[in-house]
């Protein structure tokens, strides 16, 4: 029995299509093919990524073995390009580390907060962090009280505690 290591031609499109991911994630985050917001900037690269893999299907007439496994492929390398992406655009520690970067010298708790907020009050720290569950929809002002949303805000945190509690986070 004889194996053959050389992917098919399906299998090495779909490789490609992987690769091409950060490459369209870099190609629109500068010049005139600037998307200023990070979340549509991954959502139109992964489009343009997945469009790619699309256009060579016909080129390449997988059988289906080779179909499920070049899906399984780019839906691994979304998956894993989501992931460092959410750490690099919004993750809340990486933005504490960059902060100390910035300041390049020991800061107290309060400096810090200051360096991390851009010299706006500790405050502007919290609804930094409040602005994101807004914008997700988890959460929302009403008169001068912060509320989780009835359906959305509730299954998600539903969701996020069975998850901590499956894996053993507290």
């Amino acid at each position: 029995m004889t194996v053959d290591f050389m992917p098919s031609a399906a299998i090495a499109m779909s490789l490609v299509a992987c690769g091409l991911l950060p490459v369209f994630l870099v190609s629109l985050s500068h010049g005139v093919l600037k998307v200023s917001s990070p979340g549509r900037r991954f959502i139109l690269a992964t489009a343009l990524t997945w469009g790619a893999w699309l256009a060579t299907l016909p080129a390449t007439v997988p059988d289906a073995i080779d179909l499920v496994s070049s899906v399984l492929l780019l839906a691994t390398a979304t998956l894993a390009g989501f992931t460092l992406w959410t750490l690099v655009a919004w993750g809340f520690t990486v933005s504490m580390l960059l902060a100390l970067n910035r300041a390049d010298e020991p800061l107290t708790v309060e400096e810090w907060a200051l360096e991390y907020t851009r010299g706006k009050p500790m405050e502007a720290f919290a609804r930094d962090r409040l602005g994101v569950l807004f914008k997700l929809g988890l959460a929302e002002s009403r008169g001068g009280n912060v509320v989780m949303t009835p359906l959305r805000g509730r299954l998600f945190a539903k969701g996020a505690g069975a998850l901590r509690n499956l894996f053993g986070i507290h």
